[in-house]
């Protein structure tokens, strides 16, 4: 937008959803930029390079003002910055910034390093870089909605350089993202590979109980001392994929999860907006089998509100294991949360509803699901 400059101007522009600039009407190509966190920055803009004169409140408008008429005149020196690489950025920069407010640092990260811009300097690196890389990743056979999430998570890394004035022009800002069918139809648990995904759990737990009960008989026989007896289950695999069929929340959600986010009075659970990927707070509630699932992964012990439930642990090769012991193919973990969506919608719970049990920040995601309930389409069009 275009308005004329003041400080009184500059004090009153609240941050919104999206960056935005306004040009002076006064001075060529002085700006002001105000970002969604409220961070307000003055520009100059020549030949559509820009270059940052200052941070507010300590760059006042007439500072600004003073510093963009000198440059223009040619009295002033640019300013420079202190080349930086690809690789430095991040460790020094960005990655304290993810780890303080992502819900799942560690993978946006390992997408990062992906690219292997390494010792390039971030001045240095162009869109045909990125999208040769991107042309390598396709030939590779990798998925275009796998590529778009490292695309978009190195364009965001690239947003804040821009912000925190490391570098002066966004390499993607022409940059598009490959197209993808967004309403593909999600890999879910049919009936069948459900009950099968159960018996596997089942017999896992009870294999490794009959094999400690074995192993202890064995060690009172020598006089050793006994292991603790396992439970109901064995380990955290089989309530973490309970809990993730019966609530839909992701695997970092689970990991996240604290014992102080389960209220037992009122079957629910609560997911905070630190830990979502939506960064939005939810609440959902526990059906039968949650419940009852929490309560005995729970057993007899009383842990405090801020210790985790499940917490953050290595368990895919097992997972993995018990996937062929129940005969599922092509089923990741995170396709307990679709299957739970799919359960929902082929009940005839209403869309809008399954987004907000999903945590989705927009209807356009849960659309995915539509095609579950083809009967709501039909009782529409029969009402004309």
């Amino acid at each position: 937008m275009k308005k004329l400059l003041s400080q009184g101007l500059a004090e009153r522009s609240k941050p919104d959803d999206k960056p935005y600039q306004i040009h002076d009407t006064a001075i060529p190509g002085l700006v002001l930029r105000v970002q969604p966190t409220g961070t307000k920055v003055w520009k100059l803009i020549q030949k559509r390079k820009p270059q940052t004169l200052g941070r507010m409140p300590v760059m006042t408008f007439a500072m600004a003002k003073a510093q963009a008429e000198r440059i223009l005149r040619g009295e002033a020196d640019q300013p420079s910055r202190v080349p930086m690489t690809f690789d430095s950025f991040l460790e020094k920069h960005y990655e304290p910034f993810v780890r303080a407010n992502h819900a799942n640092p560690d993978d946006t990260l390992n997408r990062l390093y992906r690219f292997r811009f390494g010792e390039k300097l971030l001045e240095e690196i162009k869109l045909a870089d990125i999208e040769t890389w991107r042309t390598k990743r396709q030939q590779d056979g990798r998925a275009a909605t796998t590529i778009n999430r490292d695309t978009g998570a190195l364009g965001a890394a690239f947003s804040k350089a821009v912000e925190w004035d490391l570098l002066g022009v966004h390499p993607m800002a022409k940059f598009k993202a490959l197209r993808v069918d967004k309403l593909r139809k999600p890999r879910s648990l049919g009936p069948n590979e459900e009950a099968a995904l159960y018996a596997a759990l089942s017999a896992r737990d009870e294999y490794k109980r009959t094999s400690r009960q074995s192993a202890n008989k064995w060690r009172k026989e020598r006089n050793y001392q006994a292991m603790p007896d396992l439970g109901a289950y064995c380990d955290r695999l089989t309530p973490m994929v309970m809990l993730a069929i019966n609530t839909g929340l992701r695997r970092g959600e689970l990991w996240n999860l604290k014992w102080g986010d389960v209220d037992f009075r009122e079957k629910m659970l609560t997911v905070h907006g630190l830990g979502a990927k939506s960064g939005q707070t939810r609440h959902v509630p526990l059906n039968a089998v949650a419940f009852e699932t929490i309560n005995i992964h729970r057993g007899e012990a009383n842990p405090g509100a801020n210790e985790l439930v499940f917490g953050k642990h290595e368990f895919i090769k097992t997972w993995n294991r018990v996937l062929r012991k129940a005969g599922i193919q092509n089923f990741r973990f995170h396709d307990l949360r679709h299957t739970f969506a799919s359960k929902l919608v082929s009940a005839g719970v209403p869309l809008n509803t399954v987004r907000e049990l999903m945590g989705h920040s927009n209807l356009e995601m849960t659309l995915i699901y539509a095609h579950l309930a083809p009967e709501n389409l039909r009782d529409a069009v029969d009402k004309i």
